[in-house]
């Protein structure tokens, strides 16, 4: 038995004015595992798919009333029908006939008298093409969804969040001042964070080399390397881990040339605590959502993989039935 798509039984409408026609396909879909539904006429079906919401329609091509080509170019100029498959069931063999059914927005078609093996597997390939798009669908909308998100004006933004986010994640301090460098670890500490300590450049270039940082708080002004070379070293090493500044003054040269390079944020020297654990708080955030979109657009590359292969595949399977039928 045929596996339905998404662990649900698909749901098909077949479309034709000849009940034995209908039987068979009905015979032959529900033994495959899928829910069927029937029309006689193209005024039916038109209703049946507003109705049912069928993931297939299997529609004949020549029908009284409205044809096959009527309803088919009706189902894909409406909005809520247009992504519906349409495999085309026709007696026709004339190629001028074939193309007008693909131009009225046809995906596939078969022939009369239809062959079991022929008709399920184009079936299954139309509904796999249906099942990825959807994912598709819903996956860019979550993508849009979450773009928004980051860009919207949250209020506590700007209200104190005293509380790190669940889980611990680990927070790289980088000053030469010892007594700065070690307030800054007992407020982070006392919030839940993991924290390392550099107190120079190279030392946090040497520990973003060998750990997992998710955000950076970084003094801007240090002797040897300075802030700004170790804020592009780091962009090198860990460009998802958000960096905040520390900085005496935010209109500094050194402070904007700082989020120029593409700092998130930053701290003034003499900071309320809840202050600097809002900036935090937002860093690991963006961290996060950084690093789920980066996963969800890898997830989409690969459908779309997936989707090229097997609508190659469905091409070059219509070009082996083509080319085994005899010449009219």
């Amino acid at each position: 038995m045929t596996q339905p798509i998404d662990g649900a039984s698909a749901r098909i409408l077949v479309v034709d004015d000849e009940p034995q026609n209908l039987e068979l396909m009905e015979a032959i879909l529900q033994d495959a595992g899928y829910t069927v539904f029937q029309a006689t006429g193209g005024e039916e079906a038109l209703a049946l798919v507003h109705e049912k919401r069928p993931d297939l329609v299997i529609l004949d091509l020549m029908m009284p009333g409205l044809s096959g080509f009527e309803v088919c170019a009706r189902l894909k100029t409406d909005a809520q029908t247009g992504e519906i498959p349409v495999l085309f069931v026709t007696a026709l063999d004339q190629i001028a006939d074939k193309e007008r059914a693909l131009a009225a927005g046809g995906d596939d078609f078969v022939t009369k008298p239809v062959q079991y093996a022929e008709l399920l597997a184009r079936v299954e390939a139309l509904l796999k093409v249906r099942h990825l798009n959807r994912d598709l669908e819903r996956a860019l909308a979550y993508l849009h969804e979450l773009e928004m998100a980051r860009h919207a004006p949250h209020p506590g933004d700007r209200a104190p969040r005293p509380g790190p986010p669940i889980g611990a994640p680990v927070l790289l301090v980088v000053d030469d001042e010892p007594l700065v460098r070690q307030l800054l670890c007992d407020i982070l500490h006392g919030a839940g964070y993991v924290t390392h300590a550099a107190d120079s450049g190279p030392r946090a270039v040497e520990i973003a080399q060998r750990e997992n940082i998710d955000v950076v708080l970084l003094d801007i002004m240090m002797p040897g390397m300075s802030g700004l070379e170790v804020l592009a070293k780091l962009g090198e090493l860990i460009p998802n881990s958000p960096v905040v500044i520390v900085t005496a003054s935010p209109t500094s040269e050194n402070a904007i040339a700082a989020l120029r390079l593409g700092a998130f944020d930053f701290i003034v020297k003499g900071f309320k605590t809840e202050v600097m654990l809002s900036t935090v708080a937002r860093a690991v955030e963006r961290r996060r959502l950084t690093i789920r979109d980066r996963a969800l657009i890898s997830q989409l590359e690969a459908k779309i993989q997936e989707l090229l292969a097997i609508l190659a595949e469905h091409t070059r399977e219509s070009e082996r039935q083509r080319d085994r039928r005899p010449p009219a």
